[in-house]
């Protein structure tokens, strides 16, 4: 296991080396996109091609890589770990350099085990009483758990996956599956012992903050069902932790089709409503976005990719962008649309 995790010395020294103006945090300096790994097929020439690619935009000036247990059948992790290790170990790059960003909470396949998430659940999570079945909370065919057994099992699967001590953001992936099922109420008193549990993984040094990573919780009308209030999160991790709390980060989607985040004033904040990326400012939370491509949607004649990726990675309280990309060609020319901006 690599010790350490992204400092602000090491990653604005690292930023410092290449054209890319960073953006900062007290904890760490972030490159404006950051390398997604949420795109592609559980096959081995996927994971080829993200491993180039992953390694080729760490030494090119692209310091954050964002992943989640349940990508790619828990490829993309695996993937990740290996090029952060490679790297690290061939004394490449150092580990206070470079951000990684990972998620819980949907349950995941095992594409090397051969489980399918349903078959997951049952062989691992339950007959292995990580977690119980009143613990998953299902919509269509996601399910999600909000259970800390569950995130000191996977919190554990992706350190070891990423070969990493400490996890730099670990996110609670897509909590409004739990919250349609649950409602506000139950929801944030159980959020309420999460977070209690995830400052624990804190001080113990297996992750330095937490978040919540959503698709359309942050974005909806508050009387909607699934809606999720920054304000109330963060109320949450100050009665659990204080001020030095350690929910740092949300991610919502932003592009072109999708604006709620800048242009939706949906939270409610110091009496006030103001957007989502304007209420994570207010209150001090950084906003990493993602889907600037709308998942390929927006390749529809009228937008060239250069346009929407500045666009994103212009807007006022973006922290960085998370852009899927694995083969090196695009990663070269978003790398170039950052130094030419």
């Amino acid at each position: 296991m690599i010790s350490g995790y992204a400092s602000l010395n090491g990653t604005s020294g690292f930023l410092s080396k290449f054209a890319l103006a960073g953006r900062e945090s007290p904890m760490f300096c972030a490159s404006p996109i950051a390398l997604g790994t949420h795109l592609g097929e559980m096959k081995e020439e996927d994971s080829v091609l993200y491993r180039e690619g992953i390694e080729y935009g760490l030494l090119n000036g692209l310091n954050f890589i964002d992943t989640a247990i349940n990508y790619r059948g828990m490829r993309s992790e695996r993937d990740v770990g290996h090029v952060v290790k490679s790297l690290i170990k061939r004394g490449l790059i150092k580990r206070d350099e470079v951000i990684v960003s990972t998620k819980g909470g949907i349950i995941p396949g095992d594409i090397e085990a051969n489980l399918v998430p349903t078959d997951y659940l049952q062989k691992v999570l339950l007959e292995g009483g990580v977690i119980q079945k009143s613990d998953v909370n299902i919509v269509d065919t996601h399910r999600h758990v909000l259970a800390p057994s569950y995130y000191r099992f996977a919190i554990d699967t992706s350190r070891k996956h990423l070969h990493l001590e400490t996890i730099d953001i670990y996110y609670i992936h897509n909590p409004e599956i739990s919250m349609m099922i649950l409602g506000p109420a139950i929801f944030y008193k159980q959020l309420e012992k999460l977070f209690s549990f995830l400052e624990n993984q804190v001080r113990i040094g297996n992750i330095q903050c937490y978040g919540l990573a959503t698709w359309f919780g942050l974005l909806k009308d508050p009387t909607d069902i699934g809606y999720i209030s920054i304000k109330e999160v963060l109320d949450i991790a100050k009665r659990v932790a204080g001020e030095g709390h350690h929910f740092k980060f949300i991610q919502f989607p932003l592009n072109k089709h999708m604006k709620e985040g800048v242009l939706k004033q949906n939270q409610k904040t110091n009496g006030k409503w103001l957007s989502v990326i304007e209420a994570a400012q207010e209150l001090g939370i950084y906003s990493t976005t993602s889907a600037p491509f709308h998942l390929g949607k927006a390749f529809d004649g009228e937008s060239d990719y250069r346009s929407m990726l500045m666009e994103v990675t212009s807007t006022k309280g973006v922290f960085s962008t998370m852009v899927g990309m694995k083969k090196i060609e695009h990663i070269e020319k978003n790398i170039q649309i950052l130094q030419s901006d």
